[in-house]
């Protein structure tokens, strides 16, 4: 199973948090609603990008997307 680690309203970041999550070994996966898709202006579809890691490597990636924000 995965867990959603974190939310997007862009999709650009969404790929920069799960290239770094895989440059520390933890695959990753983004997924983006249909909304974010069809309205991609800033704030459109709010929350309905995703990033998901296995749930083995929560806490680590977790952990790692905060220090990054620091």
């Amino acid at each position: 199973m995965a867990k959603i680690v974190n939310t997007y309203s862009n999709e650009a970041e969404a790929y920069i948090d799960r290239g770094l999550l895989e440059s520390h070994g933890i695959p990753a996966q983004v997924e983006a609603g249909a909304l974010s898709e069809l309205f991609p202006a800033p704030g459109a579809g709010t929350g309905s990008i995703r990033l998901l890691v296995p749930d083995s490597v929560v806490a680590e990636a977790e952990r790692i997307l905060r220090e990054s924000r620091q």
